[in-house]
């Protein structure tokens, strides 16, 4: 039996840390003012971070693994949208 999204999901309290974005962390509004909060918005792994190394099959669409060694992330898995400071874009990965 294949391993779901809705599986994954499952694993949440076990993978999210603080600083992920809300809900998935408890620190940092995807949606801050960056005017205001130059570390409140930065872009999510689902705009394309170059660290971000999708999972093979239907899961790919929405989990990876990051490998920035500067992430509080790197080598766990993760979801597009938890988000992390250390954010790069690939403009070749870049979500159209």
């Amino acid at each position: 039996m294949p391993i779901t999204h809705d599986d994954l999901l499952g694993l949440m309290d076990i993978i999210g840390r603080p600083d992920d974005y809300v809900p998935y962390g408890e620190n940092r509004d995807r949606e801050g003012d960056e005017g205001s909060d130059p570390e409140a918005y930065r872009g999510d792994c689902s705009c394309g971070c170059k660290w971000f190394v999708p999972l093979g099959g239907a899961v790919g669409n929405d989990w990876g693994v990051c490998v920035n060694r500067a992430s509080y992330r790197c080598g766990l898995l993760t979801f597009e949208h938890q988000g992390c400071r250390y954010f790069e874009e690939d403009p070749d990965l870049r979500a159209e």
